[in-house]
């Protein structure tokens, strides 16, 4: 049985962790989403990422900086509630990409992938959070072979809400004891 290790980046701030839109009242910042010292329950007030009001619910990306190169192998979340209910805020649709160039960890337009790689996942939506005020932790396991320093969410749409898209919290883990197949050729000793 595989075990992993979440692995964060250096600080849960603007310089580590962005997304292309966040509520401008400052209280669903995009690093509140891989704070682990943020609740996981209650109000969303300070507590996850939420996009801007106003029908901001598709296309976005969400971007974390882990500070040096890490191997990610699973993604944990907890999708988006508050205090149980609003569940259809959150995250459905989703692909997960590495990078390790800077300018693309910087860039947040939706349709641009240069310099990125897209990962495989064992699913490519995230699954509603349940509807009650309690953790609803769900986890993907990534097909990756390689350190990145950067790895990004690129979030489709939400699950049919008209005003906001968000996710409670989402943390990268690296998966122990872990060696990537090596490639090259097989030699037969005779």
């Amino acid at each position: 049985m595989a075990t992993y290790t979440l692995v964060y980046p250096p600080a849960h701030n603007t310089t580590y962790v962005k997304a292309t839109t966040k509520l401008a009242d400052g209280h669903a910042e995009p690093h509140f989403a891989t704070d682990p010292a943020k609740s996981l329950t209650g109000t969303y007030v300070d507590n996850c990422w939420q996009t801007v009001g106003g029908g901001v619910i598709t296309n976005q990306r969400f971007h974390i900086d882990l500070g040096s190169a890490k191997m990610v192998r699973r993604i944990y979340y907890q999708n988006y509630h508050h205090e149980g209910g609003y569940t259809t805020r959150g995250a459905e649709n989703i692909t997960f990409w590495g990078s390790n160039t800077a300018a693309a960890f910087a860039d947040l337009t939706y349709a641009t992938d240069t310099n990125w790689t897209q990962l495989g996942v064992s699913q490519s939506t995230f699954d509603i959070h349940a509807t009650a005020d309690a953790a609803d932790p769900k986890y993907i396991l990534v097909g990756n072979n390689k350190t990145y320093r950067y790895y990004a969410l690129k979030i489709a749409d939400n699950y049919g809400d008209g005003s906001y898209l968000g996710i409670r919290r989402i943390s990268l883990m690296t998966q122990d004891g872990y060696v990537p197949p090596k490639g090259g050729f097989l030699i037969f000793m005779t």
